[in-house]
């Protein structure tokens, strides 16, 4: 568009000369000392401007040459800026493909090149990063000098990449220090609440380990099963430190109910077992065994019941024979009915139950418990014949055990 108004202007100064010399005629008149040249206008005026013209183009050409230096220095300093960003760009993609002692060799000829400007940065960066991946500490740490001399926004990556060192050592104090620092420029950066996570884990902090992997998951870092586990461990470890009903009761508020009635549900049946809450341990089991059909809640089950009351124990072997009715064929369901049983010293029904059990399945406890029974009952020979079968149960799980060690 410039170009076009110029030529516009061109033309029209031109036709208004044209017009003008048509009109006006004349001479004119140089005087130079005695000497006095008469020249026609319109030479004059032609003259004048190819005068013009020839100074413009000399005093071009001068000031090319006169500039020749500073053009050869600037090309030169374009040409080493280029050849920064080419060994940048090579230090980055040996870096991410593992090849880490060619991209630290990259990216100090970054840092060598006077001309690197910007991508000094990012150099120190991935060498410093680079030097660790090779366990080079010492070239890591001048890196590391160097990025300290940074503006204090630019050391995030050096914050970082401490504390995952120091947490790979399990120097502790130096990674909580670095993690403090990193977290106070940018708190919500998924690789600083990776690093946060794992820094909760080691210290067996359950309550860090759930608000951490909530981040990451909200986050979509860490994938739905990585996310159950971090809480599994995080609930399990809330579960252990329990050492009352009352820490109990506000631990199980915590849990989700997937957990409640999955993997927890034993652990849970088992604490309150520990903890002498016998009642709420055979409540417990009495509402998640019939969903879940665990039948490691039946322990803490039995050993619970042995403790209520006359009437709350009848009540709970009616429960679990009701069990009975829906999986007749569960062998350790009818063992520990006959358990129950024998408690209660109905002999006839535990004799019932164990022998029930023990067509199904024989098992150790079974045979010992039938032998408790007969002996009650005064039945010493059919006693010893299942403590024998008990005794060579024994010896056939020594026998496979050796056999798979082998």
């Amino acid at each position: 568009m410039k170009s076009v108004i110029w030529i516009v202007v061109l033309f029209a100064a031109a036709v208004g000369l044209a017009l003008a010399s048509g009109i006006y005629t004349g001479n004119v008149y140089v005087v130079v000392g005695q000497t006095m040249l008469r020249v026609n206008l319109h030479a004059f005026i032609l003259g004048l401007v190819l005068a013009v013209v020839v100074l413009y183009l000399l005093i071009r050409l001068l000031a090319g040459v006169l500039h020749v230096p500073g053009r050869m220095q600037r090309f030169g300093t374009a040409r080493k800026g280029r050849q920064a960003s080419v060994a940048l760009n090579s230090a980055g993609l040996a870096f991410f493909e593992g090849r880490y002692e060619k991209a630290e060799l990259e990216a100090a000829k970054v840092l060598a090149n006077k001309e690197a400007g910007d991508n000094r940065t990012l150099a120190l960066m991935l060498g410093a990063h680079a030097a660790d991946q090779m366990d080079n500490l010492e070239l890591r740490d001048r890196y590391l000098k160097d990025i300290e001399l940074l503006p204090q926004k630019q050391q995030l990556s050096r914050y970082l990449l401490l504390a995952e060192s120091a947490l790979n050592r399990r120097d502790y104090p130096t990674a909580e220090q670095n993690l403090a620092a990193a977290a106070h420029i940018n708190p919500n950066l998924t690789r600083l609440v990776r690093l946060q996570l794992r820094y909760a884990f080691d210290h067996g902090n359950a309550l860090e380990v759930l608000d951490k992997a909530d981040k990451l998951a909200k986050a979509g870092a860490v994938n739905d099963f990585e996310a159950v586990q971090y809480q599994t461990w995080a609930y399990r470890r809330l579960l252990a430190l329990v050492s009352d009903a009352a820490g109990l009761k506000a631990c199980l508020k915590r849990i989700p109910e997937s957990l409640k009635a999955g993997e927890l549900c034993v652990e849970i049946a088992n604490k309150y077992e520990r903890l002498g809450l016998y009642s709420q341990a055979v409540k417990w089991v009495s509402q998640y065994y019939p969903q879940t059909q665990q039948v490691e809640l039946l322990e803490p089950f039995v050993e619970s019941v042995r403790y209520l009351s006359e009437r709350e124990q009848q009540k709970a072997i009616d429960t679990a024979d009701s069990w009975l009715k829906a999986r007749p064929d569960n062998a350790r369901l009818l063992m520990y009915l006959g358990e129950l049983a024998y408690s209660k010293k109905l002999w006839g029904k535990a004799q019932g139950y164990l022998e029930a059990s023990l067509a199904i399945k024989p098992s150790l406890s079974a045979h010992l418990a039938l032998a408790r029974v007969f002996d009650e009952t005064e039945q010493p020979q059919k006693a010893e014949v299942q403590r024998k079968l008990a005794l060579e149960a024994v010896e056939e799980d020594e026998e496979s055990t050796a056999l798979v060690q082998k």
